[in-house]
């Protein structure tokens, strides 16, 4: 689990994520289970740009079975307890966490990954 968590920040450090694009995605394997899902966060200049490099990076988290969670134009987040989650978009990153975590309505809900352009 750890090497999973440290594998995932190294990418996020190696990898500009959506920064200076016009869209940015978060794509997520959002397995039910004990450990947090894989996820990726690609931008880029069209929908589809973005999408394509957010399921690279997710694959590459180990993601086995990645499904676009968010797209988004300013900020997108992405919330999960394990067995719910939320996502949220607004133009800071703090309203769409927020939104996410009211989506993902549960107690043990938390934010995983939240990406502005």
């Amino acid at each position: 689990m750890k090497s999973l968590i440290a594998l995932v920040f190294a990418m996020s450090m190696m990898i500009p994520l959506a920064a200076n694009a016009s869209w940015g995605v978060i794509a997520v394997d959002d397995q039910v289970g004990e450990k947090d899902p894989a996820y990726g966060v690609g931008g880029g200049d069209s929908k589809a740009e973005a999408t394509k490099n957010a399921m690279k990076f997710c694959k590459e988290a180990s993601g086995t079975k990645c499904d676009v969670a968010v797209t988004y134009e300013k900020c997108g987040a992405y919330a999960s307890s394990r067995k719910y989650s939320g996502t949220g978009t607004a133009s800071t990153a703090q309203e769409a966490k927020k939104k996410a975590l009211d989506e993902c309505n549960n107690a043990s809900c938390r934010v995983l990954i939240a990406d502005c352009n």
